[in-house]
């Protein structure tokens, strides 16, 4: 079952079809596609060709055109052999095994189930690790879930109601309004967008019930260029040290050493309803997943309940 070439013959191997000439029969297979490569398959005995395995089966039996009727055959190319040892030896030189075990994320395919797991297992080609439309793999399905949430794949469709700035996720969207980053809204923080929500939320289903603000622990004295210890200004509650003062108040100013103001609502589920010190952690909180309260798309689709357009109102008191 050879593919030699057919070149000098007179004679069409699929039509069976006789030609004076060479050049005439090569002039017949351009005119019908009657080309050896196209009809790969051989029969025995007559010098007819086929172009898949189904019709030279088929004729040969038919015919009863075998040269060996109990012929081994290669797994892969269909070549005969009439011993078994000389078949092996093909199959082995030419890796032609059957190789039914294909792995799950690329074309490689295997002999036995134990090569496919042993190459997934380090490659770390299984589907849930895989993502299609990068073509990537990770290390991990939450690191894949985070890709998956990036702005690769879902773009910055959450908009700043007052700057219109955009960004993947509520999280990063309520940092920005937290620390007065937006421009057009400087004087929000986040003690003013935890005084707007918790008007809003009169049942307490995400905001901590407190009578006021809890502000921070430190006295108005506090002098941050007093922490210096020798080698840089060290917080005396986590035991840091910094480079100069006032990176030393930042951190201890910061959220890390704020009061919880807010609350995830999923009291029965897995987080037991965990606190958090910012709308930012809070949101990133449900966008993680990580309790099951909602989904990614879910916290995307009901952030703009948390920044209604009556929240402009406070840009200007």
């Amino acid at each position: 079952m050879s593919e030699s070439s057919d070149d000098n013959d007179t004679m069409c191997r699929v039509s069976l079809r006789s030609f004076v000439h060479p050049q005439a029969c090569s002039q017949h297979r351009e005119a019908t596609g009657h080309h050896v490569r196209q009809f790969p398959y051989k029969c025995d005995s007559c010098p007819r060709r086929f172009e898949t395995k189904q019709a030279w089966f088929q004729h040969s039996n038919d015919l009863g055109h075998w040269i060996w009727p109990n012929f081994c055959e290669s797994q892969t190319c269909g070549m005969r052999f009439k011993f078994e040892d000389h078949c092996e030896k093909h199959m082995r030189e030419k890796d032609h095994y059957d190789k039914p075990y294909k792995c799950e994320t690329c074309p490689k395919a295997w002999r036995t189930q134990v090569e496919r797991a042993r190459h997934q297992a380090s490659a770390k080609h299984y589907t849930h690790l895989h993502c299609a439309d990068c073509d990537r793999y990770f290390d991990s399905r939450g690191n894949l879930d985070q890709h998956r949430k990036s702005r690769i794949h879902q773009g910055t469709t959450v908009r700043c109601p007052f700057c219109d700035a955009a960004f993947v996720s509520a999280s990063g969207l309520s940092h920005h309004i937290e620390t007065s980053a937006c421009p057009k809204a400087r004087n929000l923080d986040r003690q003013k967008v935890w005084q707007f929500l918790r008007e809003r939320d009169p049942q307490g289903g995400f905001t901590e019930r407190l009578l006021t603000y809890p502000g921070s622990k430190l006295s108005a004295e506090w002098d941050p260029s007093s922490a210096w210890n020798g080698s840089g200004f060290q917080c005396y509650i986590c035991g840091k040290q910094y480079q100069t003062p006032n990176v030393l108040r930042q951190h201890v100013m910061s959220p890390v050493y704020q009061a919880p103001i807010y609350h995830c609502p999923n009291w029965n589920g897995k987080c037991g309803g965990k606190k958090f010190p910012t709308l930012a952690a809070f949101f990133n909180h449900l966008e993680s997943e990580s309790c099951g309260f909602m989904k990614f798309q879910g916290v995307l689709d009901g952030v703009g309940k948390f920044f209604a357009k009556d929240i402009r109102q406070l840009v200007f008191q």
